[in-house]
């Protein structure tokens, strides 16, 4: 069976599937549109219902004024006194029923809101229904064209054309969408072993801190605190190193940064045989590992940043080419159906029996 022929055997479903499509094809636009408005119409009640919690405030508060002056305390006397009772009285009701009277606005305005969300959830439902079907009878008309036309047509060249380069540049896509992925894991490995050296740095320089006052203290306390801090350094180094690890075994051409284990001493041997040599034995290992530290600190900032330029060149490879993808996807559909339509339309061939 030709193309034609087939074609035209499917010539109803084919209307049918695209009658449908056409019906359905504003959601597409619509239904990001009526989600933005939902939630806009959803933040005017909630700062609707916001100002009337605070103009009900200001009710009872004034209120609780009014009722002061008009009883028998000290105020209904002090301004009695004064003779501005009555003043007082007419200045404080307007009071009260000024932030009365806003209280009451926000009330019914909130009642008109609440009804624009039950609007806009309807409208919202309406789009999304309209969108799944939309979705639906695209992925089957689709999927109609495709047994049209896959592989060869040597009869609409053009198509050919169009169908190849599709493929062509879909599958550049997918690269570039592995691409970033694997940038985006071995930047975040990264991230994480450049905050575990911020913390072992952090926790060596208070090892050295405590490593100057144990200098002149000679408290057991201190040795205590620098094998505490130490530890902490050395739990952070080794966090770092499976960080780092893990992204060279992801990406092999990261740059070597070198040593970074933290090595702890004996605290027992410390304590027992505290005095200025082993301080400042300790004081040298201190100093080396923070060295080396400030070293991969130094060397993982600057990997960061080109990982980060790279990471950015890669998204924006990647939004170009997916963008270019489905204008060229539409453009193929588009040829796709003209020429199904076009077929269509054509006269039966004549044939007469002999």
């Amino acid at each position: 069976m030709s193309l034609e022929q087939q074609i035209q055997k499917e010539s109803e479903r084919f209307q049918a599937l695209f009658d449908r499509l056409s019906d359905t094809q504003w959601s597409d636009g619509a239904l990001p549109e009526a989600h933005n408005y939902l939630i806009t119409c959803k933040d005017h009640v909630r700062l609707t219902q916001e100002n009337i919690t605070e103009f009900n405030t200001a009710v009872e508060k004034e209120h609780k004024r009014l009722l002061d002056i008009k009883g028998h305390g000290v105020r209904h006397t002090w301004y009695k006194v004064r003779g501005k009772l009555e003043e007082r009285l007419d200045e404080q009701e307007k009071t009260w029923l000024q932030e009365f009277e806003k209280c009451k606005e926000e009330e019914e305005r909130l009642i008109v809101l609440q009804e624009e969300v039950r609007s806009a959830e309807t409208y919202l439902h309406e789009c999304q229904t309209a969108y799944d079907e939309y979705i639906n009878t695209k992925q089957k008309l689709d999927e109609m064209l495709e047994d049209f036309f896959s592989g060869s047509t040597p009869s609409y060249p053009e198509e050919d054309v169009m169908e190849q380069d599709l493929k062509k540049q879909e599958e550049q896509l997918i690269s570039l969408q592995n691409q970033h992925r694997l940038l985006t894991h071995v930047f975040q490995l990264l991230h994480k072993a450049h905050q575990a050296v911020m913390i072992a740095r952090r926790a060596l320089d208070d090892a050295l801190n405590m490593n100057t006052f144990d200098l002149f203290s000679k408290s057991s306390f201190a040795d205590i605190a620098i094998s505490s801090n130490l530890a902490r350094a050395r739990n952070a180094s080794m966090q770092a190193q499976q960080f780092l690890n893990e992204a060279k075994r992801v990406s092999p051409n990261i740059p070597h940064i070198g040593q970074i284990f933290i090595r702890q001493d004996n605290l027992v041997f410390n304590i027992m045989f505290d005095n200025i040599w082993t301080d400042m034995s300790m004081r040298q290992t201190i100093h080396e590992a923070l060295n080396r530290m400030c070293r991969a600190d130094t060397f993982l900032l600057g990997i960061l940043a080109g990982m980060k330029e790279q990471l950015e060149r890669c998204e924006v490879d990647r939004d170009k080419k997916s963008k270019h993808v489905k204008c060229l996807a539409t453009e193929h559909f588009i040829k796709r159906i003209t020429i199904v339509q076009n077929i269509i339309k054509m006269p039966p061939p004549y044939s007469s029996e002999v």
